[in-house]
Protein backbone atom coordinates (compact mmCIF):
# COMPACT_ATOMS: atom_id res chain seq x y z
CA UNK A 1 0.00 0.00 0.00
CA UNK A 2 1.43 3.22 -1.00
CA UNK A 3 2.58 5.51 2.02
CA UNK A 4 -0.40 9.11 2.39
CA UNK A 5 1.11 12.61 2.29
CA UNK A 6 0.33 15.90 2.30
CA UNK A 7 1.46 19.16 1.02
CA UNK A 8 -0.25 22.02 2.60
CA UNK A 9 0.97 25.82 2.36
CA UNK A 10 1.82 27.92 5.86
CA UNK A 11 1.33 31.72 5.63
CA UNK A 12 4.10 33.25 7.62
CA UNK A 13 2.71 36.44 9.18
CA UNK A 14 5.56 38.57 6.99
CA UNK A 15 3.25 37.34 4.00
CA UNK A 16 5.58 34.83 3.34
CA UNK A 17 4.13 31.12 2.01
CA UNK A 18 6.15 28.25 3.02
CA UNK A 19 4.59 24.80 1.43
CA UNK A 20 5.29 21.62 4.16
CA UNK A 21 5.26 18.24 3.60
CA UNK A 22 3.08 16.24 5.86
CA UNK A 23 3.18 11.93 6.27
CA UNK A 24 -0.59 10.12 6.98
CA UNK A 25 -0.82 11.42 10.84
CA UNK A 26 -0.41 15.17 9.30
CA UNK A 27 3.20 15.10 11.28
CA UNK A 28 6.27 17.00 9.42
CA UNK A 29 8.83 14.95 7.41
CA UNK A 30 11.60 17.07 8.86
CA UNK A 31 14.73 15.61 6.42
CA UNK A 32 13.02 16.56 3.39
CA UNK A 33 11.16 19.98 4.97
CA UNK A 34 14.90 20.88 5.60
CA UNK A 35 15.92 20.72 2.57
CA UNK A 36 13.31 22.62 1.08
CA UNK A 37 14.00 25.50 3.42
CA UNK A 38 17.70 25.22 3.06
CA UNK A 39 17.69 24.85 -1.04
CA UNK A 40 14.47 25.56 -2.99
CA UNK A 41 12.91 28.46 -0.50
CA UNK A 42 15.62 30.67 -1.65
CA UNK A 43 15.51 30.28 -5.26
CA UNK A 44 12.08 29.09 -6.05
CA UNK A 45 8.64 31.30 -5.74
CA UNK A 46 6.26 29.26 -3.25
CA UNK A 47 3.88 27.62 -6.17
CA UNK A 48 7.21 26.41 -7.50
CA UNK A 49 8.61 24.96 -4.04
CA UNK A 50 4.98 23.50 -3.82
CA UNK A 51 5.29 21.21 -7.20
CA UNK A 52 8.35 20.37 -5.98
CA UNK A 53 7.89 18.81 -2.48
CA UNK A 54 4.73 16.64 -4.31
CA UNK A 55 7.55 15.23 -6.31
CA UNK A 56 9.82 14.82 -3.00
CA UNK A 57 6.66 13.13 -1.51
CA UNK A 58 6.27 10.57 -3.49
CA UNK A 59 9.89 10.05 -3.19
CA UNK A 60 9.34 9.43 0.58
CA UNK A 61 6.37 7.32 0.18
CA UNK A 62 8.87 5.36 -2.55
CA UNK A 63 11.73 5.37 0.18
CA UNK A 64 8.79 4.16 2.69
CA UNK A 65 8.41 1.16 0.75
CA UNK A 66 12.04 0.10 0.69
CA UNK A 67 13.72 -2.08 2.58
CA UNK A 68 16.90 -0.36 2.42
CA UNK A 69 17.67 2.53 4.75
CA UNK A 70 17.03 5.47 1.87
CA UNK A 71 17.36 8.25 4.42
CA UNK A 72 20.99 6.89 6.55
CA UNK A 73 22.89 6.25 2.46
CA UNK A 74 21.92 9.88 1.08
CA UNK A 75 22.82 11.35 4.64
CA UNK A 76 26.28 9.13 4.94
CA UNK A 77 27.51 9.65 1.42
CA UNK A 78 26.16 6.37 -0.32
CA UNK A 79 23.27 7.33 -2.31
CA UNK A 80 21.86 5.17 -4.75
CA UNK A 81 22.76 2.33 -6.59
CA UNK A 82 22.27 2.81 -10.71
CA UNK A 83 20.37 -0.71 -10.39
CA UNK A 84 18.02 0.82 -7.94
CA UNK A 85 17.41 3.97 -9.68
CA UNK A 86 16.50 2.09 -13.36
CA UNK A 87 14.47 -0.82 -11.79
CA UNK A 88 12.95 0.26 -8.72
CA UNK A 89 12.79 3.88 -8.45
CA UNK A 90 12.25 5.42 -12.53
CA UNK A 91 9.35 2.68 -12.86
CA UNK A 92 8.03 4.27 -9.67
CA UNK A 93 7.68 7.88 -11.24
CA UNK A 94 6.29 6.84 -14.45
CA UNK A 95 2.85 5.55 -12.44
CA UNK A 96 0.18 8.25 -12.41
CA UNK A 97 -1.50 8.82 -8.60
CA UNK A 98 -4.20 10.50 -9.84
CA UNK A 99 -7.39 9.03 -8.44
CA UNK A 100 -9.98 11.89 -9.59
CA UNK A 101 -11.97 11.54 -12.91
CA UNK A 102 -13.70 8.54 -13.99
CA UNK A 103 -10.90 7.53 -16.53
CA UNK A 104 -7.64 7.17 -14.53
CA UNK A 105 -4.02 6.97 -16.28
CA UNK A 106 -1.85 4.56 -15.81
CA UNK A 107 1.35 6.43 -16.37
CA UNK A 108 2.18 10.18 -16.99
CA UNK A 109 4.06 12.03 -19.67
CA UNK A 110 7.35 11.45 -20.37
CA UNK A 111 8.47 15.02 -19.72
CA UNK A 112 6.53 15.05 -16.51
CA UNK A 113 8.85 11.50 -15.52
CA UNK A 114 12.24 13.69 -16.35
CA UNK A 115 10.74 16.97 -14.04
CA UNK A 116 10.36 14.40 -11.25
CA UNK A 117 13.62 12.26 -11.95
CA UNK A 118 15.18 15.68 -12.12
CA UNK A 119 13.90 17.32 -8.89
CA UNK A 120 14.68 13.83 -7.09
CA UNK A 121 18.33 14.43 -8.44
CA UNK A 122 18.77 17.13 -7.03
CA UNK A 123 17.39 16.81 -3.96
CA UNK A 124 20.02 13.17 -3.93
CA UNK A 125 22.65 15.75 -5.25
CA UNK A 126 21.92 17.66 -2.29
CA UNK A 127 22.27 15.18 0.39
CA UNK A 128 25.60 13.74 -1.09
CA UNK A 129 27.53 17.47 -1.32
CA UNK A 130 26.78 17.80 2.35
CA UNK A 131 27.87 14.53 3.00
CA UNK A 132 31.28 15.50 1.14
CA UNK A 133 31.57 18.56 3.34
CA UNK A 134 31.14 16.84 6.60
CA UNK A 135 34.87 15.18 6.12
CA UNK A 136 38.15 17.59 6.18
CA UNK A 137 39.91 18.82 3.16
CA UNK A 138 41.51 15.97 1.80
CA UNK A 139 40.02 12.97 2.83
CA UNK A 140 39.95 9.94 0.42
CA UNK A 141 36.22 9.93 1.27
CA UNK A 142 35.71 12.71 -0.54
CA UNK A 143 36.55 11.39 -3.58
CA UNK A 144 34.87 8.28 -2.85
CA UNK A 145 31.46 10.16 -2.23
CA UNK A 146 32.50 12.25 -5.34
CA UNK A 147 32.68 9.40 -7.56
CA UNK A 148 29.46 7.73 -6.58
CA UNK A 149 27.88 11.64 -7.49
CA UNK A 150 29.37 11.53 -10.85
CA UNK A 151 27.55 7.10 -11.43
CA UNK A 152 24.57 8.87 -9.97
CA UNK A 153 24.31 12.20 -12.11
CA UNK A 154 24.97 10.26 -15.20
CA UNK A 155 21.85 7.57 -14.56
CA UNK A 156 19.09 10.45 -13.29
CA UNK A 157 20.34 12.21 -16.51
CA UNK A 158 19.95 9.00 -18.91
CA UNK A 159 17.21 7.25 -17.11
CA UNK A 160 14.97 10.30 -16.59
CA UNK A 161 15.90 11.62 -20.11
CA UNK A 162 12.81 13.08 -22.24
CA UNK A 163 12.07 14.95 -25.90
CA UNK A 164 10.95 18.00 -24.77
CA UNK A 165 8.68 18.96 -26.48
CA UNK A 166 6.75 22.31 -26.37
CA UNK A 167 4.79 23.86 -24.02
CA UNK A 168 1.30 23.19 -24.41
CA UNK A 169 -1.07 26.12 -24.54
CA UNK A 170 -4.11 26.84 -24.72
CA UNK A 171 -5.25 27.59 -28.59
CA UNK A 172 -4.96 31.39 -29.78
CA UNK A 173 -8.43 32.55 -31.10
CA UNK A 174 -8.85 33.68 -33.97
CA UNK A 175 -9.78 37.62 -34.61
CA UNK A 176 -13.17 36.61 -35.09
CA UNK A 177 -13.60 34.46 -32.40
CA UNK A 178 -12.13 37.10 -30.08
CA UNK A 179 -14.33 40.06 -31.16
CA UNK A 180 -17.01 38.25 -31.10
CA UNK A 181 -16.32 37.04 -27.63
CA UNK A 182 -15.62 40.80 -26.48
CA UNK A 183 -19.10 41.83 -27.49
CA UNK A 184 -20.52 38.80 -25.29
CA UNK A 185 -18.78 39.92 -22.47
CA UNK A 186 -19.44 44.18 -23.16
CA UNK A 187 -21.43 45.06 -19.81
CA UNK A 188 -24.91 45.36 -21.18
CA UNK A 189 -24.97 42.71 -23.99
CA UNK A 190 -27.77 40.62 -23.93
CA UNK A 191 -25.26 37.39 -24.05
CA UNK A 192 -23.40 38.31 -21.15
CA UNK A 193 -23.51 35.64 -18.74
CA UNK A 194 -22.47 37.26 -15.43
CA UNK A 195 -25.06 39.58 -13.36
CA UNK A 196 -25.18 43.10 -14.05
CA UNK A 197 -23.20 43.76 -11.17
CA UNK A 198 -20.43 41.84 -11.97
CA UNK A 199 -20.54 42.49 -15.33
CA UNK A 200 -17.63 45.84 -15.64
CA UNK A 201 -15.11 43.62 -13.26
CA UNK A 202 -15.73 40.88 -15.09
CA UNK A 203 -14.99 42.37 -18.99
CA UNK A 204 -12.10 44.34 -17.60
CA UNK A 205 -10.56 40.93 -16.63
CA UNK A 206 -10.94 39.46 -19.86
CA UNK A 207 -10.13 42.65 -21.80
CA UNK A 208 -6.86 42.74 -19.84
CA UNK A 209 -5.61 39.67 -20.39
CA UNK A 210 -6.53 39.44 -24.42
CA UNK A 211 -4.98 43.27 -24.87
CA UNK A 212 -2.11 43.16 -22.78
CA UNK A 213 -1.96 39.41 -22.81
CA UNK A 214 -1.94 39.00 -19.11
CA UNK A 215 -1.92 36.15 -17.08
CA UNK A 216 -4.32 35.67 -14.28
CA UNK A 217 -2.20 35.91 -11.70
CA UNK A 218 -0.80 39.21 -13.23
CA UNK A 219 -4.16 40.58 -13.15
CA UNK A 220 -4.83 39.35 -9.73
CA UNK A 221 -1.87 41.15 -8.51
CA UNK A 222 -2.59 44.31 -9.86
CA UNK A 223 -3.05 47.41 -7.36
CA UNK A 224 -5.17 50.75 -7.74
CA UNK A 225 -1.72 52.23 -7.83
CA UNK A 226 -0.50 50.05 -10.63
CA UNK A 227 -3.05 51.99 -13.25
CA UNK A 228 -0.93 55.31 -14.10
CA UNK A 229 -4.34 56.66 -15.30
CA UNK A 230 -3.50 60.36 -15.85
CA UNK A 231 -0.29 60.06 -18.09
CA UNK A 232 -0.65 61.33 -21.48
CA UNK A 233 -0.21 58.05 -22.17
CA UNK A 234 -2.09 55.89 -19.54
CA UNK A 235 0.19 53.08 -18.51
CA UNK A 236 -0.28 49.80 -16.21
CA UNK A 237 2.50 48.49 -14.44
CA UNK A 238 3.03 45.10 -13.80
CA UNK A 239 4.82 43.96 -10.60
CA UNK A 240 6.87 40.86 -9.12
CA UNK A 241 5.74 41.08 -5.30
CA UNK A 242 6.14 37.45 -4.23
CA UNK A 243 5.17 37.02 -0.43
CA UNK A 244 3.66 40.06 -0.16
CA UNK A 245 2.14 41.18 3.52
CA UNK A 246 -0.93 42.88 2.48
CA UNK A 247 -1.94 39.75 0.23
CA UNK A 248 -4.32 37.88 2.43
CA UNK A 249 -4.45 35.01 -0.27
CA UNK A 250 -2.75 31.97 0.87
CA UNK A 251 -2.78 30.61 -3.08
CA UNK A 252 -1.14 34.11 -3.57
CA UNK A 253 -1.10 34.73 -7.13
CA UNK A 254 2.09 35.53 -8.45
CA UNK A 255 4.04 37.47 -11.78
CA UNK A 256 5.98 34.80 -12.96
CA UNK A 257 7.65 36.77 -15.76
CA UNK A 258 9.53 40.19 -15.58
CA UNK A 259 8.34 43.84 -14.24
CA UNK A 260 7.45 46.27 -16.73
CA UNK A 261 4.95 48.86 -17.52
CA UNK A 262 2.47 48.45 -20.39
CA UNK A 263 0.64 51.04 -22.64
CA UNK A 264 -3.15 51.62 -21.88
CA UNK A 265 -5.49 52.34 -24.98
CA UNK A 266 -7.58 55.19 -23.87
CA UNK A 267 -11.05 53.52 -24.11
CA UNK A 268 -9.36 50.83 -21.86
CA UNK A 269 -8.26 53.53 -19.46
CA UNK A 270 -11.54 55.26 -19.20
CA UNK A 271 -13.08 51.63 -18.40
CA UNK A 272 -10.61 51.06 -15.40
CA UNK A 273 -11.41 54.18 -14.48
CA UNK A 274 -14.63 53.66 -14.23
CA UNK A 275 -14.63 50.50 -12.30
CA UNK A 276 -12.31 51.97 -9.70
CA UNK A 277 -14.18 55.16 -9.14
CA UNK A 278 -17.02 53.75 -9.01
CA UNK A 279 -17.77 49.99 -9.99
CA UNK A 280 -15.18 48.94 -6.67
CA UNK A 281 -16.04 51.24 -4.54
CA UNK A 282 -19.55 49.67 -4.54
CA UNK A 283 -17.89 46.52 -2.95
CA UNK A 284 -18.00 46.26 1.10
CA UNK A 285 -14.96 46.94 2.29
CA UNK A 286 -13.48 47.51 -0.81
CA UNK A 287 -11.26 50.27 1.07
CA UNK A 288 -9.43 47.91 3.33
CA UNK A 289 -7.41 46.47 0.50
CA UNK A 290 -5.53 48.36 -2.64
CA UNK A 291 -5.77 44.78 -5.16
CA UNK A 292 -8.34 45.83 -7.79
CA UNK A 293 -9.93 43.22 -8.28
CA UNK A 294 -12.17 41.97 -5.68
CA UNK A 295 -14.88 39.10 -4.71
CA UNK A 296 -18.04 40.36 -3.08
CA UNK A 297 -17.10 39.58 0.23
CA UNK A 298 -14.63 42.74 -0.59
CA UNK A 299 -11.76 40.65 -0.37
CA UNK A 300 -8.72 39.68 -3.49
CA UNK A 301 -10.23 37.45 -5.73
CA UNK A 302 -8.68 34.27 -6.10
CA UNK A 303 -7.27 32.24 -8.69
CA UNK A 304 -10.08 29.75 -9.20
CA UNK A 305 -12.64 32.44 -9.03
CA UNK A 306 -10.95 33.85 -12.59
CA UNK A 307 -11.35 30.00 -14.02
CA UNK A 308 -15.27 30.10 -13.03
CA UNK A 309 -15.87 33.46 -14.74
CA UNK A 310 -14.54 31.62 -17.56
CA UNK A 311 -16.38 28.96 -17.18
CA UNK A 312 -19.16 30.65 -16.84
CA UNK A 313 -18.91 32.35 -20.95
CA UNK A 314 -18.42 28.58 -21.93
CA UNK A 315 -22.00 27.55 -19.87
CA UNK A 316 -23.87 29.97 -21.62
CA UNK A 317 -22.11 30.24 -25.17
CA UNK A 318 -20.44 26.73 -26.25
CA UNK A 319 -18.31 27.90 -28.70
CA UNK A 320 -16.21 29.09 -25.91
CA UNK A 321 -16.89 25.51 -23.80
CA UNK A 322 -13.14 25.36 -23.51
CA UNK A 323 -11.92 28.92 -23.21
CA UNK A 324 -9.48 29.62 -20.71
CA UNK A 325 -7.35 32.39 -19.33
CA UNK A 326 -3.92 31.22 -20.91
CA UNK A 327 -6.01 30.84 -24.11
CA UNK A 328 -6.24 34.81 -24.24
CA UNK A 329 -2.84 35.43 -23.54
CA UNK A 330 -1.37 32.78 -26.46
CA UNK A 331 -4.70 34.75 -28.61
CA UNK A 332 -2.70 38.57 -27.41
CA UNK A 333 0.57 37.07 -28.13
CA UNK A 334 -0.35 35.28 -31.38
CA UNK A 335 -1.89 38.81 -32.78
CA UNK A 336 1.25 40.64 -31.53
CA UNK A 337 3.09 38.87 -33.67
CA UNK A 338 0.99 39.75 -36.53
CA UNK A 339 1.06 42.95 -36.20
CA UNK A 340 4.91 43.18 -36.11
CA UNK A 341 5.09 41.11 -39.41
CA UNK A 342 2.14 43.30 -41.24
CA UNK A 343 4.82 46.35 -40.05
CA UNK A 344 7.73 44.78 -42.29
CA UNK A 345 9.35 44.33 -38.63
CA UNK A 346 11.97 41.34 -39.02
CA UNK A 347 11.63 38.24 -36.73
CA UNK A 348 14.59 39.65 -34.42
CA UNK A 349 13.10 43.02 -33.75
CA UNK A 350 9.39 41.29 -33.32
CA UNK A 351 11.29 38.75 -30.86
CA UNK A 352 12.94 41.61 -28.55
CA UNK A 353 9.59 43.52 -28.62
CA UNK A 354 7.35 40.37 -27.47
CA UNK A 355 10.45 39.70 -24.65
CA UNK A 356 9.47 43.04 -23.11
CA UNK A 357 5.69 43.15 -23.30
CA UNK A 358 5.07 39.65 -22.17
CA UNK A 359 7.92 39.52 -19.56
CA UNK A 360 9.98 37.04 -21.08
CA UNK A 361 13.35 36.13 -20.52
CA UNK A 362 14.08 34.03 -22.75
CA UNK A 363 13.31 34.26 -26.64
CA UNK A 364 12.96 30.30 -25.98
CA UNK A 365 9.53 31.54 -24.30
CA UNK A 366 7.85 32.45 -27.41
CA UNK A 367 7.45 29.79 -29.30
CA UNK A 368 5.40 28.45 -27.35
CA UNK A 369 3.16 30.62 -28.04
CA UNK A 370 3.19 31.29 -31.64
CA UNK A 371 3.76 27.80 -32.44
CA UNK A 372 0.02 27.65 -33.90
CA UNK A 373 0.65 30.57 -36.37
CA UNK A 374 3.95 29.08 -37.51
CA UNK A 375 2.13 26.08 -38.20
CA UNK A 376 -0.57 28.23 -40.37
CA UNK A 377 2.01 30.28 -42.24
CA UNK A 378 3.86 27.04 -42.83
CA UNK A 379 0.82 25.26 -43.81
CA UNK A 380 -0.14 28.24 -46.59
CA UNK A 381 3.21 28.36 -47.72
CA UNK A 382 3.01 24.39 -48.53
CA UNK A 383 -0.50 24.69 -50.06
CA UNK A 384 0.17 27.67 -52.50
CA UNK A 385 3.63 25.71 -53.41
CA UNK A 386 1.71 22.76 -53.98
CA UNK A 387 -1.13 24.68 -55.98
CA UNK A 388 1.40 26.17 -58.03
CA UNK A 389 3.30 23.25 -58.98
CA UNK A 390 0.52 21.13 -59.70
CA UNK A 391 -0.68 24.09 -62.09
CA UNK A 392 1.97 23.57 -63.64
CA UNK A 393 2.13 19.84 -64.09
CA UNK A 394 -1.63 20.04 -65.65
CA UNK A 395 -0.71 22.53 -67.80
CA UNK A 396 2.09 20.38 -69.29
Amino acid sequence: MTPHFHVVMVRHQTGERIPILLDVDRQPITWINMYLLLRLRPRLASSSQEKALYVLGLFWAWCSMQTIPVRERLESGDGLTPEEIVSRLYPWLRHSFQSRGSVRQLVVSPNTVAYRMRVISQFITWHLENAMAKWPVGSPEIGQIRAKLQVLQRTFASTGIARTELQEHATALSSDELASLVEICRPGSDGNPWKPAYQPRNYLILLLMATLGLRRGEVLKLRMGDCLLSRPVPMVQIRRSPDDPDDPRLDEPQVKTESRILPCDMSLARLLDDYICSGRREIAGSDRTPFLFLARSGQPMSLFRVNGILDQIGAVHPQFRDLHPHALRTTCATLFRAQGVNRGFDEDRIDKNMMYFFGWRSPTSIRAYIADAIRKEASEISLSYQASLLGTVRRS
